[in-house]
């Protein structure tokens, strides 16, 4: 699926740092501000390494340690 849809309800505007799960076991880590940033940084990711850019299988936030 495309991260837009994936990140549906998780990512919000104000910073965080996202895993974004793809290609059926594959992971990787971005920081980002909003959905915008997010995006961004996946699609320059993919382009990089050759992924398809509907590869999307998760995005989940990573919890902020205290």
């Amino acid at each position: 699926m495309t991260l837009g849809t994936a990140a549906a309800g998780i990512v919000h505007a104000g910073g965080g740092t996202y895993n974004i799960g793809f290609n059926g076991n594959d992971e990787t880590q971005f920081s980002a501000y909003d959905l915008a940033e997010l995006l961004d940084l996946w699609i320059e990711f993919c382009e990089e390494n050759l992924f398809q850019t509907n590869s999307v299988d998760y995005v989940e936030r990573v919890e902020d340690e205290i």
